[in-house]
């Protein structure tokens, strides 16, 4: 009986030791970060500055196009102005002439001030990246007894 007993204590204990053993393993899932390359500062800076140049160039495409659509405005408001006046001067200078004039004139103002809007805000000039600070000098007082600070 002693026999069965530790013949039965064996294989449970052995059921139990393999049961543990063929368990999956609990790793943590998380992968391992991707080594980062870390820029010098210097790097840092020269990387800045070449997309700066690029937003500079960028920046100054808009603002020319900018410039050239403002001109085509205040072009057709002057044609507009021109023609207004000479309507006027020729139909003498009653009072409806002067009145048309000034009306002509409102809503060419009105239009050129709507062609303006419509063009939206102006380009903002993109800002320089900061230059990297150089290391801090350590000054130690002078050692010569003759010399003052």
């Amino acid at each position: 009986m002693a026999v069965m007993r530790s013949r039965a204590i064996f294989i449970a204990l052995t059921v139990i030791a393999v049961g543990f053993s063929g368990t999956p393993a609990h790793a943590d899932v998380k992968p391992t970060p991707a080594p980062t390359l870390t820029l010098s500062p210097a790097e840092q800076y020269a990387e800045a500055m070449q997309q700066f140049k690029s937003d500079m160039r960028a920046f100054q495409d808009a603002r020319a196009l900018r410039e050239q659509q403002l001109r085509t405005i205040l072009v057709e408001f002057n044609k507009a102005l021109r023609k207004a006046s000479e309507d006027a001067r020729l139909a003498g200078k009653s009072a409806t002439s002067k009145a048309a004039l000034a009306t002509a004139r409102a809503a060419a103002a009105t239009e050129r001030d709507e062609a303006v809007a419509l063009l939206g805000p102006e380009p903002v000039a993109p800002t320089p990246p900061a230059k990297p600070m150089k290391g801090l000098k350590v000054l130690s007082p002078s050692q010569k007894p003759g010399k003052k600070n």
